[in-house]
């Protein structure tokens, strides 16, 4: 437990240590139009175009639970020594595949996501991945200004998403599906 405390301060400050960095005046010149914006970054030009962008949220936090359920995971042969404590965290990028597919505010692109559950702290059993989902999906994404009753659309994107655990049965779990999302704002909102 020493080792893992002593390792997991540096991993929570890391984010601070990014505000310590000044922007260049490339960064600036480069920064999309929209804060927050996944399209209108994504339409960005870079001389890289293999540049990778966050899609999801991406995080790294500790957890505890008095309830698990250990009933879901009986058949892992390490089930029976399942901590309550685990690491939690979820990696999420995207990437363009053709920007301006559909003009000049649209992007086919792609995005990866994994959020896994780790027992960490559980070396008597080689720190296993309780649970991790793996999430694909291929997306049509457009950037717009249009206003509506004081709001301003800002994103519009449609896809195709998988979201599967990667087990075989008894555990396997997988959806497919199409979903719309819209990003708005006004004002703070």
């Amino acid at each position: 437990m020493r080792t893992l405390q002593g390792w997991l301060l540096p991993v929570f400050m890391l984010p601070m240590a990014v505000y310590a960095q000044e922007a260049t005046v490339k960064e600036v010149h480069d920064a999309p139009a929209v804060r927050g914006s996944i399209i209108a970054n994504m339409l960005q030009e870079h001389d890289n175009p293999f540049t990778l962008y966050p899609y999801d949220t991406n995080y790294i936090i500790y957890t505890q639970t008095s309830d698990l359920n250990k009933e879901a995971i009986a058949s892992y042969d390490w089930a029976e020594n399942a901590r309550k404590d685990e690491v939690k965290f979820q990696l999420s990028l995207a990437f363009p595949l053709w920007r301006g597919i559909l003009g000049p505010n649209s992007v086919l692109g792609a995005s990866y996501t994994q959020k896994s559950w780790w027992q960490l702290s559980n070396s008597d059993e080689s720190s296993p991945f309780r649970e991790t989902n793996y999430e694909p999906q291929l997306f049509l994404g457009f950037a717009t200004d249009y206003n509506f009753a004081g709001w301003t659309l800002r994103d519009v994107e449609m896809g195709y998403n998988h979201d599967s655990n990667g087990r075989s049965d008894p555990t396997s779990r997988s959806w497919n599906r199409l979903y719309t999302r819209l990003m708005a704002e006004n004002g703070n909102w």
